[in-house]
């Protein structure tokens, strides 16, 4: 098939651009010049721009956004905020409903904080070098400077009230000795559930699928940095054998 004549070149521009309007996949090299090859460097270069502009759309569609999840707000430093650019917040291990990170302060050389619980926060745990924490917190509360009332935590036959304090209008605390943290951690690890009671008024329940691997990476973080001994998890394993 072939044109001839004045209008040529027209009628070939007018049919790329027909299949350029119509075309959904990248049109072919070949399949522009079979009839073509005529066609003046004025409107090649027109095509090739027109193919060129195309070029950002394509790209832009094959980005992807990977920023990773946020780390909950009660699980960080008091001071994280006026942190200098070295102090990060990083995950160790995350399954089920529970997570497990660490406090650097500079870009990984050294870890202050080791920290684990549920991400929505009913239950956490930290430890630092001056102490160990339970800590329990939620957004919708409006806790008082310095409030404080009970927390009991029940996982299978283990209970024990915690007096806890607010750190701040969200946020509850209480200290807890390294023997007693094992104990309850230990119960958290052949339980599914534990139940977290706030005075005498409201019950919650902690879904405890995922977080053997969690709480075992909290040990093992406590025990590396020196921050206290919590003994050996229920994943971890004392032989390689």
């Amino acid at each position: 098939m072939a044109f001839h004549g004045p209008n040529y070149d027209n009628i070939c521009l007018h049919h790329v651009t027909v299949m350029l309007k119509l075309s959904i996949t990248p049109i072919r090299r070949s399949l522009l010049q079979w009839d073509c090859r005529k066609v003046n460097r004025k409107r090649n270069f027109l095509l090739g721009c027109m193919a060129l502009v195309a070029l950002p759309g394509i790209a832009l569609a094959q980005s992807y956004d990977e920023r990773p999840r946020a780390v909950p707000v009660a699980m960080q430093p008091e001071d994280e905020n006026s942190s200098p650019s070295p102090s990060q917040m990083l995950v160790d291990e995350r399954a089920g409903g529970w997570v497990a990170i660490h406090h650097t302060p500079d870009a990984g050389v050294h870890t202050d904080l080791c920290i684990a619980g549920s991400e929505s926060e009913i239950l956490m745990f930290r430890a630092d070098a001056d102490s160990l924490q339970v800590r329990s917190a939620d957004d919708h509360w409006t806790l008082a400077n310095g409030e404080k009332g009970d927390m009991t935590v029940t996982v299978g036959a283990y209970t024990r009230v915690f007096h806890m304090q607010a750190n701040d209008a969200t946020t509850l605390a209480a200290d807890i000795h390294a023997d007693d943290l094992t104990r309850l951690l230990d119960a958290m690890a052949t339980s599914h559930v534990a139940l977290v009671k706030f005075g005498d008024r409201t019950t919650l329940s902690v879904n405890l699928a995922g977080s053997i691997p969690v709480l075992d990476r909290f040990r093992g973080c406590a025990e590396t940095q020196h921050f206290a001994n919590l003994g050996q998890g229920a994943g971890q394993k004392a032989s390689p054998f």
